[in-house]
């Protein structure tokens, strides 16, 4: 009977265990862009950012049953062709960068985390991050993740080489994400 109780506990804990492997991956395999232009709720902004009916940036909230988490776009409404082959890339970018984050997060914890008191699973946590914001009309082009468990935030650069979009650590974009 205690080895029964045993087994349950042990599976309970299993389930609420992160795995070394467990960051998210695909989150745009099935983003149906025709549907996210048509049906995203938009609004024209100006250059401060504030809603003008003249405006000439297009603000784009992806639709509720895109993802469990809200995310914005913005982009100049004269270049949403070059916004939309943008998009068609964001899934590698996006994996490309969960890989990168796995490789980090699979380093040993950092002493100074130690004396904060993490365990391991408590340092996993703090790789999960998500998009937020996708600021196109921005130069350079770039996305905001922001961290799920913890108050932390990074930014993600574009620039289009030989015609096709590249993903850089840097808003000098030297540094590039290295797609698989």
């Amino acid at each position: 009977m205690l080895e029964k109780i045993k087994q349950i506990f042990m599976r309970k804990s299993d389930k609420s265990e992160f795995s070394s492997s467990s960051l998210p991956r695909n989150r745009f395999a099935d983003l149906d862009f025709e549907r996210v232009l048509k049906f995203g709720t938009r609004r024209l902004v100006n250059e401060e950012g504030l809603y003008a009916e003249d405006g000439k940036i297009t603000e784009l909230e992806f639709p509720e049953d895109f993802a469990e988490f809200e995310f914005l776009v913005g982009f100049k409404t004269e270049e949403e062709e070059q916004f939309q082959q943008l998009l068609a890339r964001l899934n590698s970018i996006d994996n490309a960068i969960q890989s990168c984050l796995e490789s980090e997060m699979q380093q040993p914890i950092p002493q100074f985390a130690k004396d904060l008191g993490y365990t391991q699973k408590r340092w996993e946590r703090t790789f999960y991050f998500h998009p937020w914001v996708l600021s196109f009309e921005e130069n350079p082009p770039n996305l905001r993740y922001v961290a799920d468990y913890v108050n932390d935030e990074f930014t993600v650069y574009f620039a289009k080489k030989h015609g096709r979009w590249q993903a850089y650590w840097d808003a000098d974009c030297q540094k590039v994400i290295e797609e698989s």
